[in-house]
């Protein structure tokens, strides 16, 4: 088997991973107590992915000598001026995480396209690396994928529209071998990606996500940070035990 053909397996092998995760843990949709506690969980992955997986990462891929960070800044830029141009379109709409979903959507396809060129550069090294790294990605996707998911239901996604968007951005992963494989310059400017991926997750999350959370009280309003601290927790001890 020829590692293009290996790496469209792997990634498409990860994305249905994730969404047989997904659909086994949303067989029922959640009240707004646990509606909350997911998207408070989904922050802590967000924010724990992008510095303890991305941006490492992208420091260790660095090639260039530029500042890779530039890229973070550009795109939490990029993303302020984009949601008040879709807040601009939904002025109607209550919930600010109406304009996040389109946002995290970018974020997430941007994501799996990475972990697609991640995954092909393993495979065109040796099929046992890109084994191990497939593995790797999909222990790390599952949690990931679930707080997407959590987010574009918040959002006012019905669950089955909700679901075939999230695996369309899963599906992007494919595209990663598919370039990688046809242009040679991709994998080298891999940590600029990452680095604006990064951007993209900590703006959701600390914009969107993290302000909504301060609003939801039931209670005393104590347990929300559970899940918060328990998602970084979580990529926390999978990047500690497998790596990035």
């Amino acid at each position: 088997m020829s590692p293009l053909a290996a790496s469209l397996i792997a990634t498409l092998w990860v994305s249905i991973i994730a969404l047989g995760g997904i659909v086994f843990l949303f067989t029922r949709r959640p009240g707004a107590r646990g509606e909350a506690f997911l998207l408070s969980f989904a922050a802590g992955v967000l924010l724990a992915t992008a510095f303890l997986d991305l941006l490492p990462e992208a420091v260790e891929r660095a090639h260039d000598g530029g500042n890779i960070f530039i890229a973070t800044l550009v795109a939490m830029i990029g993303f302020f001026f984009l949601e008040r141009v879709l807040h601009g379109f939904h002025e109607h709409e209550e919930s600010h995480t109406r304009a996040s979903r389109y946002l995290l959507l970018l974020g997430d396809g941007l994501h799996n396209f990475i972990d697609g060129v991640v995954i092909a550069a393993s495979f065109a090294a040796s099929p046992a690396l890109g084994l191990a790294t497939t593995i790797a990605v999909t222990i790390h996707e599952v949690p990931k994928e679930i707080a997407d998911f959590t987010i574009l239901m918040a959002s006012g996604y019905i669950f089955r529209t909700a679901l075939l968007l999230n695996f369309a951005t899963g599906l992007m992963a494919m595209l990663g071998p598919l370039l990688f494989f046809s242009v040679a310059a991709i994998e080298h400017h891999l940590a600029w990606f990452m680095t604006a991926t990064a951007g993209m997750f900590i703006y959701i999350a600390g914009s969107d996500l993290i302000p909504q959370l301060h609003h939801h009280r039931p209670g005393s309003g104590a347990w929300i940070y559970v899940p918060f601290l328990g998602g970084i927790g979580l990529m926390a001890i999978l990047g500690a035990a497998i790596g990035h």
